[in-house]
């Protein structure tokens, strides 16, 4: 009589003992070839050090080198994990270099063994640098220099919306550091183009510069504080304000009637809230005076950020004219 046989059962016992050969050859076979020597290739940091008083980099070098090293395939193996975290390096000694000079990098690491940089516990040797074979240090006097910024947005308001006043920005400048040659003809510095279309409240935002400088000069800010008052579009009525006489001549008594005018002005809620008759001025030019004519009509000059006026009344004055006694 057979007994039944479960092939479930079966088979997923067979995948576990497939499984766990397959994992017995590979931690074998990676004991056997880990204690084996191997060349390998990894990209290490380039610092430079001891740039002479008062000079800088007048041009930016490679960050990395391809260097190649030898060691057991369990120390590279190391190597290649833990390298993001760890600090290999490659330092270029700028302590005697006066103006320019080209590294020979194999020669110059070769005399300087104690320029590679391999933390404590990494069981690996230097053997060459693959590229770049040399590098070109220039120097140059380092240079400081304040530098006026330069807005470049649009500022484009809801429709029943306007601004009041002009931009704010800050800072009004920036700093730039770094070589003579790049930072001294540097005039002034912009803002990346912005546009802020549809606006119906205040704007507050940061934008970056547009610059392109080499990694040699730092900027600081590297970005602008840009405000804007966005307001609602109102209008409002001022009254009582005076009408001004110009070039009056001294011998006649000119006599404006009436002598104070009204109008509505239209602009930014908040802002013609605070508008007073003495921030208009109404006037006439006694210089527009003849005897034939006894109505003018008067010029209005308001502040910029009024969109504009209506109404006024009465539109005509009348100048009473009168020789001063003798």
């Amino acid at each position: 009589m057979k007994l039944p046989v479960n092939k479930h059962i079966w088979k997923k016992g067979h995948l576990r003992l497939w499984a766990g050969a397959f994992f017995f050859a590979l931690l074998l076979w990676f004991l056997v070839v880990s204690e084996r020597e191997y060349i390998h290739t990894f990209d290490i940091p380039i610092e430079i050090r001891n740039i002479p008083a008062r000079k800088t980099l007048s041009a930016e070098i490679v960050p990395t080198a391809e260097v190649r090293f030898r060691g057991t395939g369990r120390a590279l193996f190391q190597s290649l994990l833990l390298k993001p975290l760890s600090n290999f390096k490659l330092v270029l000694d700028l302590n005697r270099i006066k103006t320019e000079y080209d590294f020979d990098l194999n020669n110059y690491y070769k005399e300087h063994p104690d320029k590679i940089v391999i933390p404590d516990g990494f069981d690996i040797q230097f053997i060459s640098i693959v590229q770049p074979d040399s590098i070109h240090i220039a120097l140059d006097d380092n240079a400081e220099r304040s530098v006026p910024v330069r807005i470049n947005v649009s500022i484009k308001p809801a429709p029943g919306f306007i601004q009041v006043g002009p931009n704010i920005y800050s800072p009004r400048s920036i700093e730039l550091k770094g070589p003579k040659t790049v930072v001294i003809p540097v005039k002034t510095v912009s803002t990346k183009w912005h546009e802020f279309k549809g606006l119906t409240s205040d704007l507050n935002v940061t934008v970056d510069l547009d610059v392109d400088f080499p990694q040699t000069v730092e900027v600081s800010p590297a970005s602008i504080s840009i405000q804007a008052d966005i307001q609602s579009i109102g209008e409002r009525i001022i009254t009582e304000i005076p009408v001004q006489l110009l070039n009056e001549p001294a011998e006649l008594k000119v006599y404006p009637n009436p002598s104070v005018v009204s109008l509505t002005v239209k602009g930014g809620v908040d802002y013609i809230a605070n508008i007073d008759a003495s921030d208009i001025i109404v006037s006439i030019d006694f210089l527009k005076w003849r005897r034939s004519q006894a109505y003018y009509e008067p010029t209005v000059i308001h502040p910029k950020d009024i969109r504009g006026y209506s109404d006024l009344s009465p539109k005509n004055i009348e100048l009473v004219v009168t020789r001063v006694p003798e």
